[in-house]
Parts: C-alpha cells; structure tokens; sequence
C-alpha cells in the first residue's frame, strides 16, 4: 500500500522469490507451460485447500505428465510458494499510484485502498489458503512479514514525506502509525472480505471511512500537502 502520493513498480518477494523468478524457463514453450501449472495449482489449492492438494492433483487439473511438473517444481510447497509470490507481488504493483495520478494526497491514498480491497475480493480464496498455511509453515510465515514489511515502509515513507512538508503531525512515529494503519487495513480486509464477516460491503464506503481514519491519524494539512504537490507536479511542455 502507499501513502502519501507514493509511486513505485519495485517488485516484492522473498529472496527466494528473486531466485526462483531468475530460474525461469528460457524458452516460450517452457514459460508457458510453467504457467499452466500454477494456473491449475491456483485451481486445485482453492478448491481443496493446501493440505489434501497433491501433486497428480495440479498434473490432471493442468492436463500434463506427472513427470512434467518437476521439470519447473520439485514440490507442492515450493508452487504454492511461487504462487502466492506471484498474487502478491501484482498486488504490490496495482496498488502503487501511478505517476501520472492526477489528485489530491488524499486521492491518492483512496485510490490505493480501492486497488487493495478490489484485488483481495478478486483472490480471497488462495488468502484464506494463504492464512491458514502460515500457521504452520515458517517459510510462508516469514515471506509474509518481509512482504507485510514492504507494504509498511511504503506506507511510513509516505508519511515522513508528509511531515517534512509540514503536512503531517511532526510528533508522532512514522514508522509505528504506519504499522498502525497497516494492520488496521489488513485486519479489516481478513475479516470482512478473506474470512467473509461482511460481503455486503459497500467498497467505496469502506475506503472513504478508512481514508478518513488515515488522514486524522496524521492531523493531516489538507491544504499544505496540496501545496507542494504542485511544486513538484511536472511542467508541461509548450506546444
């Protein structure tokens, strides 16, 4: 997530995650068939869960040999692995505001927790999955808080950003209201949206309450934060 009027494309992962994704086929023929496999092993872990999932269980769904699938994976947890990776590192990219966003910084943080939400509706089944196997698998535990950590440095960047501006309440802790707003964001989402406590949702009600928590966390200066985005708002070019 960002705040703040952040923009980035930087991919987000594990370092096991760079390393896998440097270990794609080279050729077009075994990308996709790579990307059967986790399109099917999508498929299969939603329908059964993690645990029942099994290897011939992907290899049928995807319509290829057994012998095939360990050509690119030598395992279920590691294309559960590469998976989640994959869904989380498009999350990261679709909620980072564009550079060309035209919009207040409050705007801006709207548009990022409209991304955010409208994607986990998108994929709340393989989060519920995801929930459930970090309980017991440290891999995924830990790939998860370094990728949380991701999403709370974009938020506390965001924010210091703000202050130096003088946009921002200079008091209080970038970094511990940024973890503040995080977990409030994805609690909010593990509840209501993965674990189905409110489907009725309006979306752009819940954004514009939680944009609203974000902006007085940060005794936010409407107008100075204003300001000097049009400082920095790029000239343009005479015709």
């Amino acid at each position: 997530m960002t705040s703040g009027g952040t923009t980035g494309n930087k991919r987000t992962g594990s370092k096991a995650t760079r390393e896998r994704a440097d270990a794609q086929p080279r050729t077009a023929r075994g990308q996709k068939t790579r990307e059967r496999l986790l399109a099917a092993a999508r498929t299969v872990f939603e329908n059964k869960g993690f645990l029942d999932t099994r290897v011939s269980d992907i290899c049928d769904e995807a319509g290829l040999a057994h012998g095939t699938f360990y050509i690119y994976f030598p395992d279920k947890e590691e294309i559960f692995y590469t998976l989640v990776d994959s869904v989380v590192a498009d999350r990261y990219l679709l909620t980072a505001v564009p550079e060309d966003f035209e919009g207040t910084v409050v705007d801006r943080f709207a548009y990022t927790l409209r991304q955010y939400f409208e994607e986990i509706q998108r994929s709340k089944r393989l989060s519920r999955i995801v929930e459930q196997v970090v309980t017991f698998d440290e891999h995924m535990r830990e790939n998860r808080m370094e990728i949380r950590r991701k999403f709370r440095e974009r938020i506390q960047h965001g924010i210091e950003r703000l202050q130096q501006q003088g946009a921002a309440d200079p008091d209080i802790s970038a970094e511990l209201t940024a973890e503040a707003i995080v977990a409030m964001i994805n609690n909010f989402a593990y509840i209501n949206l993965i674990l189905g406590e409110r489907d009725d949702l309006d979306i752009e009600q819940v954004v514009a309450t939680l944009t609203s928590i974000w902006a007085r966390s940060l005794a936010l200066d409407l107008e100075k934060a204003n300001a000097n985005d049009l400082k920095r708002a790029p000239k343009k070019r005479k015709t």
